[in-house]
């Protein structure tokens, strides 16, 4: 009896030969780089591709997750994944991964401290490539020093640690100017005729809603004006709190020109606590936002807002968690620009 061969199945190392490149290199296009699908060069990605299909080759993505002992996975942690904001940062990190074969897993820390900790915990022993942490940071020192240690302990396991906002934590970042974009708002509103404010915004001690708060405040100072320290409502950073903030204003709501909430999720929820007061928006008073929900825009056409790019902080947070291959001098921390809404009008600059 003849014995019959198995031919031997192709290797990356014979890809690599055929298309006249490293074996780092034919990896980089076949598994996916830090830029996925378009890692390498475009007449190199042919090559090594035409290489593949001359041999039959195939990625085993079996072998893509345990090549490293970690795997292909990206950690997002954000509040509440009802919020739009926190939906649409998770939708942009999403496809950010897509591009790079990389799949998502999100948990939610309900705004918990404590079980942000312990969901932090548990993310040592599932190995994800990167962790992208979009939880509104605090200037509770206690708190940020827990955060802090289970971070490093991810960190010092290999995965890439980057924070969406604003943060004192040293990790790499994707900002906005929150406080900038809060001043420029203030005074548009003052420069359209506004002269009478309240505002509504998230927890005293989160630093995005301190930000939003104090450049709103330094956006009506420079233009003359003052708001009452009673005037100044904190609540949840969510639809609930928003319609609790209105509550606390009560009937003084319809002596104002503007209520000024810190997201569009709270404004959501101030119009709707509005209403059942018998106020009308923006026929009694005005409720301006800070985000940019398109839906809100639809049913109130003259809705003033800070449009933030929340999708682009997918792309720039696994930038930031996966180049490895930066230049030393390359910028830890990333700075999306955000723009107005003014009364239905985006404002130039």
């Amino acid at each position: 009896m003849v014995e019959r061969r198995t031919a031997k199945p192709p290797t990356l190392s014979d890809v690599a030969r055929l298309a006249g490149v490293s074996v780092p290199t034919a990896s980089r296009v076949l598994n996916g780089g830090v830029r996925g699908a378009e890692s390498g060069r475009r007449e190199v990605r042919k090559r090594v591709n035409d290489a593949a299909r001359a041999l039959g080759y195939s990625v085993s993505s079996a072998a893509q997750a345990t090549k490293d002992g970690r795997a292909r996975t990206i950690a997002v942690l954000v509040s509440d994944i009802d919020d739009y904001g926190a939906a649409t940062m998770i939708a942009g990190v999403m496809h950010a991964a897509e591009d790079r074969g990389l799949s998502v897993a999100v948990r939610t820390t309900r705004d918990d401290a404590a079980r942000e900790v312990s969901l932090l915990s548990r993310l040592r022993g599932e190995r994800h490539r990167a962790v992208v942490l979009a939880t509104s940071r605090s200037t509770d020192p206690a708190r940020e020093a827990a955060l802090e240690a289970r971070l490093a302990v991810l960190r010092d396991q290999g995965a890439g640690v980057v924070l969406i906002g604003s943060s004192e934590l040293d990790y790499p970042s994707v900002t906005i100017d929150n406080r900038g974009a809060a001043a420029r708002l203030a005074e548009a509103l003052v420069d359209g005729g506004s002269r009478r404010f309240a505002i509504v915004s998230g927890p005293r001690d989160q630093i995005t809603s301190r930000d939003r708060v104090d450049g709103f405040l330094d956006g009506l100072a420079a233009r003359g004006i003052e708001v009452a320290e009673d005037l100044v409502v904190h609540a949840e950073f969510s639809r609930d709190g928003g319609y609790a903030a209105a509550d606390a204003l009560g009937r003084r709501a319809s002596e104002l020109d503007v209520i000024a909430a810190m997201s569009d999720t709270m404004a959501v929820g101030v119009i709707a606590r509005l209403r059942e007061h018998g106020v009308i928006v923006p026929r009694d008073v005005e409720v301006t936002g800070f985000d940019h929900v398109p839906l809100l825009g639809d049913i109130l056409p003259d809705f003033s807002t800070v449009e933030v790019p929340l999708e682009e902080f997918g792309e720039a947070a696994l930038q930031l968690a996966l180049d490895d291959s930066a230049p030393a001098s390359w910028d830890r921390h990333i700075a999306l620009k955000a723009s107005l809404i003014v009364r239905g009008e985006r404002i130039a600059g």
